[in-house]
């Protein structure tokens, strides 16, 4: 028995091509491309790029003089804004976009339907350091554009000679300061999950925000002197950094322009490390680019860098060290972790792996999860609080709880069960009444929402059975039945994860989305 499970242990590393070894303790981030291919030629600097969404085509849109879009053949421009560079913008959804006027000091929106331009906020002509409407906002020289991720209907704006990061309201066009500390020339922001990475003069700043509403901005990486030095966040060393965007799980590309090359910013390790091209022997300094990046963005498993006045260039095929975090899912003694471009899954126990593919080394550390995700039935009611709070009737309602949960089975199916260790709970506020029924399906930190396959065959078993689950007697009331209330999707029951800590003397803060 023992000498079958070692050949069964040393077939199944021969099939995946891994090797179990813990990880080395002297690690040093890095990562390689293949060599730089060009995408798009232009006679400009390329300041800001995204996927666009309005023609949704694989479709590339940029910012130089002028707003535009390319499929690496053809470009079309979107917007000319007369007088001023487009140094930022951001894609608010499918047909509108926010556009930084950088030196018209103003920010306008494009309509790309009719292809029509109107100023949202700031005073299109003028500088200054003042907060208000259109007209009376001013902004000096905004550069980075990005929505909010925790209120979408307020766009951020780096207001680079008022060292600042200011707000705007996408409804009315307010502009307000969010800080206003520990900036120098800030370029560019990208989200870090809850957090803000800024792109300043030399080093890399993030900005969070507290639970009592407080904003902080320290310097996350780099120093306030040029230079070119990798290792550790403190010790680090940027010339003039500007794009930013994400590789992987709390890893970033950062287009390092004076240095002529990109870095590679490890928030796992704390360290910045370099990005290389296939061929070199070793992955030790940075390998130059053709031309002074200045934007970058990630589609897929490709990588698109802006260049100062050679266009735009392509790298593909990663080939290096990734480093990768994964979480047990609740309650389960291993993971599954498929390397790209495989379809087969290794099952993972808690711990350090290394996984061997083509030229790429995988760093693997299993962790068990700190947040605990539970998939939970929602519905929502109108009751009067006062009711529901009296001790009486809340007796009679306990059992009134429970009786949907019975009938939520059905639409669980093979994929959950309706929990038999926690209770459905309620909570009433301003008259209305929202019920929750949990179940037994948890999930790992990763997941921030109800996977959409589990989410679209839970709404199938709903149909026409919504108002009947979801009806909840009182007994006590005028009416014996009541019907929840619809959502904005005309849903009467929904579904969310509910996160609590997995060590239960930890309290869970939803805006940073922590234990602490």
């Amino acid at each position: 028995m023992k000498y079958s499970l070692v050949l069964i242990l040393i077939i199944l590393a021969a099939v995946l091509v891994l090797k179990l070894v813990k990880c080395d303790t002297d690690y040093k981030p890095s990562v390689s491309f293949n060599k730089p291919e060009l995408f798009h030629n232009t006679d400009w600097r390329i300041y800001h790029m995204e996927p666009d969404l309005y023609r949704d085509d694989g479709s590339i849109m940029f910012s130089y003089k002028y707003l535009k879009t390319t499929d690496g053949t053809t470009p079309t421009t979107l917007a000319n804004i007369l007088s001023s560079y487009i140094t930022g913008f951001k894609q608010v959804n499918k047909t509108h976009v926010a556009v930084a006027a950088h030196s018209q000091h103003c920010i306008k929106m494009l309509n790309r339907v009719d292809n029509s331009l109107r100023t949202l906020a700031g005073t299109c002509g003028s500088t200054g350091y003042v907060e208000g409407g259109v007209g009376t906002g001013r902004l000096y020289y905004p550069y980075g554009i990005e929505i909010d991720v925790r209120n979408p209907d307020r766009l951020l704006v780096t207001d680079y000679f008022n060292h600042a990061l200011r707000s705007v309201d996408l409804h009315t066009g307010e502009l307000s300061t969010v800080i206003k500390s520990g900036f120098k020339f800030p370029r560019y922001i990208g989200w870090a999950d809850n957090k803000l990475l800024v792109s300043n003069s030399h080093y890399i700043s993030q900005v969070s925000w507290d639970t009592d509403g407080s904003v902080t901005n320290i310097k996350l990486a780099g120093s306030l002197s040029p230079g070119y030095v990798d290792g550790s966040f403190n010790t680090s060393r940027f010339y003039s950094p500007l794009g930013i965007t994400r590789v992987g799980y709390n890893m970033y590309l950062v287009a390092d322009c004076d240095n002529k090359v990109l870095r590679l910013l490890d928030l796992n390790s704390k360290q910045v490390g370099p990005v290389c091209f296939d061929g070199e022997t070793s992955c030790t300094i940075s390998s130059q680019l053709p031309d002074y990046p200045w934007s970058i963005l990630k589609v897929g498993e490709d990588v698109y860098v802006g260049m100062w006045s050679k266009g735009i260039y392509k790298l593909s095929g990663i080939c290096g060290p990734h480093n990768v975090t994964v979480y047990l899912d609740p309650g389960q003694n291993t993971t599954p972790y498929t390397l790209p471009g495989c379809s087969y899954a290794a099952y993972l126990f808690e711990g350090s792996h290394k996984f061997l593919k083509q030229c790429s080394i995988y760093n693997i550390n299993v962790l068990k999860s700190p947040i605990v995700r539970r998939l939970m039935f929602v519905s929502r009611y109108d009751v009067s609080c006062r009711l529901v709070r009296n001790s009486f009737n809340r007796i009679l309602l306990t059992p009134a709880w429970r009786r949907p949960s019975r009938k939520l089975q059905h639409v669980c199916a093979n994929d959950c069960n309706m929990s038999s260790e926690i209770q459905p709970w309620y909570m009433c506020k301003n008259n209305e009444l929202t019920v929750y029924w949990p179940t037994d399906k948890t999930f790992s930190v990763v997941t921030k929402e109800v996977p959409d396959k589990l989410r679209d065959e839970l709404r199938e078993r709903l149909v026409g059975h919504e108002t009947e689950y979801s009806e909840v007697e009182f007994q006590t009331f005028r009416q014996p039945t009541v019907e929840a209330k619809q959502n904005s999707r005309g849903e009467r029951i929904h579904f969310l994860l509910f996160s609590t800590c997995a060590d239960k003397t930890l309290r869970y803060d939803s805006v940073n989305d922590l234990c602490n």
